[in-house]
């Protein structure tokens, strides 16, 4: 089985964690990290889980059995349970109603599963074994940190703000491609991320260049 990679914006969406120990924790976050809206449903809810409910507005708590009707509206489903008979309903009720869901350590249930990432701001790198080595993408995670650093995520939200303007200055996808690759270039050079004034200056002599 092969996982097409595709990112997708889970900002404000209503997903659904089932269970409330350690992995559902760990699931939790990342879906915090990226924004979602959060439901954790489990007959147990570990300290962790329920201090980290204090600390955000996008994380709901309830200690009770899980029903069908919690599937209700949900984008996206995560099963963290013990009980494997459970984890198989839930993720058959998911498939015949086209919800996304992922099954703890279980990939043949799995409809999605979640990749090893590293996220600076908006700059998201991932690595997805298809759920056959963890490990692996784990090791491929730690030898991206040396690539994938703080400058580089803030580097990439200044591009997206001169993402319009350099497509308006250079409309040929040559000329554009081109001035992006200079950007770049020079602001990896650059102690810091040069300021708006700079990249004006320097985006007027790629110009005169190109």
């Amino acid at each position: 089985m092969a996982y097409f990679p595709m990112f997708v914006d889970i900002t404000d969406t209503n997903c659904l964690v089932v269970g409330g120990g350690e992995v559902a924790l760990r699931k939790v976050n990342v879906l915090l990290d990226f924004g979602a809206k959060v439901h954790v449903i489990a007959k147990e809810i570990s300290m962790e889980l329920a201090a980290l409910s204090e600390e955000t507005d996008h994380l709901l708590l309830e200690q009770r059995e899980f029903t069908p009707l919690d599937l209700q509206d949900r984008k996206l489903v995560v099963v963290a349970t013990s009980d494997n008979e459970l984890n198989a309903q839930i993720s058959m009720m998911c498939n015949e109603g086209g919800i996304p869901v992922n099954v703890v350590d279980d990939k043949d249930k799995c409809s999605f599963i979640f990749p090893s990432y590293l996220k600076e701001q908006n700059l998201v790198g991932a690595f997805s074994s298809s759920g056959n080595s963890p490990a692996l993408t784990q090791f491929l995670k730690n030898k991206e940190k040396e690539v994938l650093t703080p400058k580089l995520g803030e580097l990439n939200e200044m591009l997206g703000r001169w993402r319009q303007p350099i497509t308006e200055l250079f409309p040929l996808e040559a000329s554009r491609k081109s001035a992006f690759e200079q950007l770049i270039d020079y602001a990896l050079c650059y102690d810091g991320i040069p300021t708006d004034e700079e990249v004006e200056e320097l985006l007027g002599a790629i110009s005169m260049t190109l």
